[in-house]
């Protein structure tokens, strides 16, 4: 099952000749990319251990010949070539870019004429409960000093922020929209584990709790939560990204 915004990136770009994935973490999107059609997929990144897994994914999709992974900073020069894709993809990693019209500029500037960009962010924190609830609920127990990871989440995450950013870096025809999913779980403890098995950062967190500490969390969260369960008392919060197409 693809992750949260892959269908609707690989609905955007089509199947192109040749891709560049921009911050392709562990490259899911990467393989999905080149499983939907594309020729030749490159990704990029700046974390060893991520590309790392993405080369394991890849070569367990049997994909090495049509797929590979390159250590490469988009904050700085690309690379490549101009024109060198016919197609760019870029999912949750703009939000973390220095400069995200300098490295969006950058991207335009490796795609063909007329190609296709389509890039996803995480909506605000405010439209993204199931992140910022357990945030806020570690900062009230342990300090705010634990609480502060990822403050970039949601950064230029409005679709006027977004569209905005690829309009001053020179690109045309854009179009920004908000999609929407829903994480469906029994309650706080269940949101609690969901997040350290996916959330490297709440992942991290949970690692130094004692017992009694992760209770204490977990507790907060639920007290957090209350206001979001369902008449059965589940917990579904909306999972919110912003989608932005558009042509270099």
């Amino acid at each position: 099952m693809n992750p949260f915004g892959v269908p609707e990136i690989i609905a955007g770009v089509g199947s192109p000749r040749s891709v560049l994935d921009a911050g392709c973490g562990s490259a899911r999107l990467t393989v999905a990319l080149a499983q939907a059609g594309a020729d030749q997929v490159i990704g990029i990144d700046t974390s060893p251990e991520r590309l790392g897994q993405g080369r394991e994914r890849i070569a367990a999709a049997g994909l090495a010949g049509r797929v590979s992974l390159e250590e490469a900073d988009f904050n700085l020069s690309l690379p490549f070539e101009d024109g060198r894709f016919a197609a760019v993809t870029s999912r949750l990693a703009l939000m973390i870019a220095r400069d995200s019209v300098a490295t969006l500029g950058e991207l335009r500037r490796v795609l063909a004429a007329g190609g296709p960009i389509v890039t996803a962010l995480w909506a605000p924190p405010e439209q993204n409960l199931w992140f910022s609830l357990p945030r806020t609920a570690i900062a009230t127990v342990i300090g705010n000093e634990a609480g502060s990871y990822a403050r970039v989440f949601g950064r230029i995450g409005t679709p006027e922020e977004a569209g905005e950013a690829h309009r001053q870096a020179g690109f045309s025809a854009v179009e920004a929209h908000t999609i929407t999913e829903h994480l469906d779980v029994a309650g706080a403890d269940e949101l609690w584990q969901w997040m350290v098995a996916e959330n490297g950062h709440v992942r991290r967190v949970d690692a130094e709790l004692d017992p009694g500490r992760r209770s204490a969390v977990i507790g907060e969260l639920g007290r957090l939560c209350a206001a979001h369960n369902d008449e059965s008392g589940r917990l579904r919060l909306q999972r919110r990204m912003t989608l932005v197409t558009a042509e270099a």
